[in-house]
């Protein structure tokens, strides 16, 4: 993940902990320690840029 020069350190710590299946924001901060609105923006972001599709109108997310 590093890789992507555009990544954060913190964006990378956080794509890590994402579990493989389908899970919920609220679930993303949960496991990550952020925040409800950073862990949206992360993830919204993510889902832009290829890594993650959205399963559920913003709310529910899955690794590609």
């Amino acid at each position: 993940m590093l890789k992507h020069n555009d990544m954060t350190t913190a964006a990378a710590c956080f794509f890590e902990v994402l579990p493989d299946g389908v899970f919920s924001v609220s679930d993303a901060a949960a496991l990550s320690g952020l925040s409800l609105p950073r862990c949206q923006l992360l993830l919204t972001q993510f889902s832009l840029a290829g890594l993650l599709k959205d399963c559920g109108n913003g709310e529910r997310f899955k690794r590609l």
